[in-house]
């Protein structure tokens, strides 16, 4: 897979590869973390991309000599023959390499080449302008999108109410199926990758069977994390903006994701340096914490869960397959 993760940032994969490539990232978050610094480590060769500017009359000039070379009538100047080997020569035993030295090599190779990849990755930034700018651009139009959806239904997209299939990635097909969502709107990170528009329907979705629902929800949203909605005091869930419009400019309605494994790291959209947050008043703002105000995590709840806040205040922005209720499987509550 990591020659493909090469490929992949190469853009010299098939579309079949690719696309198994992108699900296997939407399911693994260490392969996205290796795929980051992979990213990282080959922005520096863009600095040597510089297209040479041949000599004037180059071809010309080649073909002449040629034609010269062709045209000499005296003979070429013998070379000497090279030496033959010797049969004490052939014989000569290469010494076989003894585990002790594999080993030595190994962990020599592996060193070196960790340490060339931090060099690399401290010679430019942790992230790059155009990459964040990118990605809070994106994350307007996926806004706007919003808004035009609430505006005809009255609050943003719930994505609570398509249970069983009530992951925080159906906000993306509940948006496209709406009518509301440009194909210009991509559901992965500009600083991941190339624009990657959705085009599954809710209508697709439903007919799925569990599994392969399951399978696929992981990349309904891909780079980016959506609203789980809160419990009210009735323990009713309820869906982002439904409270007091004075204070969207405090609620985070989508974010950059965060990574699956660790739930306590930035989003590794932006080299884990930290991640673009939408609130529910349309601005976007570049956070170097996963807090907000008195130290609200904005990817967990209270209790450690990823799942529906467990009240208005309690703000959580769940990754694409990531639900409001809490479902418990082999003793491991949703995370």
């Amino acid at each position: 897979m990591d020659d493909n993760l090469v490929g992949y940032l190469l853009n010299a994969l098939d579309e079949r590869t690719k696309a198994d490539v992108e699900r296997y990232l939407a399911e693994h978050a260490e392969a996205r973390a290796r795929l980051a610094l992979l990213k990282r480590a080959l922005e520096p060769l863009a600095a040597d991309k510089v297209s040479a500017v041949p000599p004037l009359a180059l071809a010309e000039r080649t073909l002449a000599k040629i034609a010269e070379f062709g045209s000499v009538s005296q003979s070429p100047v013998d070379l000497p023959r090279a030496p033959s080997a010797s049969p004490s020569m052939l014989s000569i035993e290469i010494p076989r390499w003894r585990r002790p030295d594999m080993l030595i090599a190994v962990c020599l190779l592996v060193t070196v080449v960790g340490i060339g990849l931090i060099v690399l990755g401290k010679m430019r930034g942790p992230t790059s302008a155009a990459t964040l700018t990118g990605c809070q651009d994106n994350l307007r139009q996926f806004y706007l999108a919003m808004q035009q959806y609430r505006d005809h239904n009255g609050h943003f997209p719930d994505v609570s109410k398509e249970e069983p299939r009530d992951v925080a990635g159906m906000v993306v097909p509940i948006l496209h199926d709406a009518g509301v969502l440009p194909s210009s709107v991509s559901i992965r990170c500009p600083g991941m990758g190339a624009p990657l528009p959705s085009q599954v329907s809710l209508k697709s979705l439903r007919g799925m069977s569990d599994g392969e629902f399951e399978h696929y929800a992981p990349s309904l949203s891909l780079c980016y994390a959506y609203s789980l909605g809160y419990r009210d005091q009735a323990g009713k869930l309820r869906g982002p903006g439904d409270h007091r419009r004075e204070s969207w400019s405090q609620t985070p309605l989508m974010a950059d994701c965060p990574p699956l494994e660790e739930l306590l790291l930035n989003s590794i959209n932006h080299g884990g340096t930290g991640q673009n947050v939408l609130f529910a008043d349309g601005h976007v703002k570049f956070l170097p914490q996963r807090t907000i105000g008195d130290g609200d995590d904005i990817f967990i709840n209270r209790d450690g869960i990823v799942a529906a806040g467990l009240d208005a205040s309690d703000i959580v922005l769940g990754y694409s397959g990531a639900r409001p209720r809490i479902v418990v499987e082999q003793g491991i509550p949703n995370r």
